[in-house]
């Protein structure tokens, strides 16, 4: 059952973005007894809707806006924070890629907007998208996951289609 992602007594850090960011923050916390040492949370809308601990981000998509980085600092920290015994759990929903932005060094977050403009504006697939923005990111492309110590669990909800349907690499941009 759910109650077995998180061991008793084990400390975690949580970080849910996307779209359904605030309905899966509520829904962790109906389930799950044991509450996060941190917990960031970035969406779209709903923000009232979640705990009072959580920090919560109203980020930008599907152009990221300056929320949008401070929700990925924030996620960035906690996974950081994660001691080598305890667990980053990552609760994913679509429009993570916009709502959770971390600019590599020497990229502003004007130039992102822009270079994400210009690709919808294409009419590039999802796939190609998240692929130029996980080379630009601090956060995607397995780099959340990496800054943390301990173990990493995502609880991904997919809503990228076809000819990548479900890769848990284009989801969110694969944090």
């Amino acid at each position: 059952g759910p109650s077995r992602l998180v061991a008793p007594g084990q400390p975690y850090s949580l970080v849910a973005a996307g779209k359904a960011a605030a309905a899966m923050l509520e829904r962790w916390y109906a389930l799950i007894p044991e509450l996060p040492v941190r917990a960031i949370g970035v969406g779209t809308h709903d923000g009232q809707r979640v705990p009072d601990d959580v920090e919560w981000y109203t980020g930008g998509h599907p152009t990221p806006t300056a929320e949008s980085v401070a929700a990925a600092d924030a996620a960035l920290a906690a996974a950081q924070a994660v001691p080598l015994d305890g667990r980053l759990i990552v609760l994913l929903s679509g429009g993570a890629s916009a709502l959770l932005c971390g600019p590599v060094e020497g990229v502003t977050l004007a130039e992102k907007q822009q270079i994400t403009r210009a690709l919808m504006h294409d009419g590039r697939a999802i796939d190609e998208l998240n692929c130029v923005r996980k080379h630009l990111s601090r956060i995607k492309g397995g780099r959340l996951a990496a800054a943390c110590r301990g173990e990493t669990l995502t609880l991904a909800i997919s809503d990228v289609m076809a000819p990548v349907e479900d890769d848990p690499s284009v989801i969110g941009s694969g944090p």
